[in-house]
């Protein structure tokens, strides 16, 4: 019965959209030291955080929720560092680059409490970063 329970959950998974394979350089301060964003079929690497699975739990129009495996070793600095649990990315209209919002918890996305957001861009988009959105976007861990 389990293994059918499975199977089902498997089927009903969505992919993510094509658009946000690839990788990402970071343009906000918060998240220089992550460094560079890749995401494949599945699987994301972010500094320490290499191959962890996800699961794609939402989409809605342009904005795409991650869900990181449990036994994902992804983390935000901080004293102590938190684990990073959710992430939500969004396309910004010239499709170069990714706002890009991390939970801690569960909780905290429940709450639509964030504890880190900043702007990453798609590497070598033409339109290169676009200062005034990384300037005017919060990019303080919380």
């Amino acid at each position: 019965m389990h293994s059918l329970i499975a199977l089902a959950l498997l089927s009903t998974a969505q992919p993510a959209p094509a658009w946000l394979a690839g990788d990402w350089e970071p343009y906000s301060n918060a998240f220089l030291g992550l460094g560079m964003l890749s995401i494949g079929k599945g699987t994301l690497n972010w500094k320490e955080c290499r191959g962890a699975h996800y699961d794609v739990t939402s989409i809605d129009g342009d904005s795409v929720t991650l869900k990181l495996a449990g036994d994902s070793r992804c983390l935000l600095g901080g004293d102590p560092p938190a684990r990073i649990d959710t992430v939500r990315l969004t396309l910004r209209e010239n499709r170069c680059d990714l706002g890009v919002t991390i939970y801690a918890s569960p909780e905290a996305l429940t709450r639509n409490a964030p504890d880190a957001e900043g702007l990453y861009g798609k590497v070598k988009c033409p339109s290169g970063p676009v200062s005034h959105a990384a300037a005017n976007l919060s990019t303080t861990p919380r």
